[in-house]
């Protein structure tokens, strides 16, 4: 299921998840954190949050936050947070390896990134791409316990240290999609 980050299709997702355990206590706050983080970045238009569940596969779980101003075939813009117990925030360049490692090799070329300032994930059955968050590796459980024992999405306080990681990767990875973009003309 991949939904827009909405309050609504959270509760949809809800409602058809409740029973499930990995997805109340795990998936449901971070959602509902994520949502709250989300509507902090109203100043950045070209973000478009999606959420994909899958109750049998807890490794597709996860927000998407596109880059909208992307039109290409071969490369895909993206940020994901994986809706698991830790915290991590991944950029993906390009829909395949090959892209990805052309991509990489023009930031380097352009010093654009150094060489080892991201960790870079390359897995047989994953597309390569770097794994962005540096200080903050854990939810605030305080807070994502209050999302358990409460039903408002809007009066929830802010996991301000994912929020400031969200942003840092904003800050660098958002100019970094465009000059790639007019670079290539994509």
């Amino acid at each position: 299921m991949l939904l827009n980050l909405e309050k609504v299709n959270i509760g949809k997702a809800f409602e058809l998840f409740a029973y499930n355990q990995n997805f109340k206590l795990t998936a449901y706050p971070r959602l509902i954190t994520l949502y709250a983080i989300k509507k902090e970045f109203k100043h950045i238009p070209e973000l478009n949050w999606k959420f994909e569940y899958d109750h049998v596969n807890v490794n597709k779980n996860r927000v998407i936050i596109e880059y909208r101003q992307n039109k290409s075939e071969d490369f895909s813009f993206y940020y994901e947070i994986p809706l698991s117990i830790n915290f991590e925030l991944r950029v993906f360049l390009a829909k395949s390896s090959i892209h990805f490692i052309d991509l990489y090799n023009f930031l380097l070329s352009n010093s654009l990134i150094k060489e080892n300032q991201f960790k870079l994930k390359a897995e047989y059955h994953t597309i390569p791409h770097f794994v962005i968050n540096q200080k903050v590796r854990r939810y605030n459980t305080g807070i994502l316990n209050k999302i358990q024992n409460n039903n408002d999405f809007d009066g929830l306080p802010i996991d301000d240290n994912i929020k400031n990681e969200i942003d840092l990767g904003f800050q660098f990875f958002n100019p970094i999609f465009n000059q790639i973009l007019s670079q290539f003309q994509i």
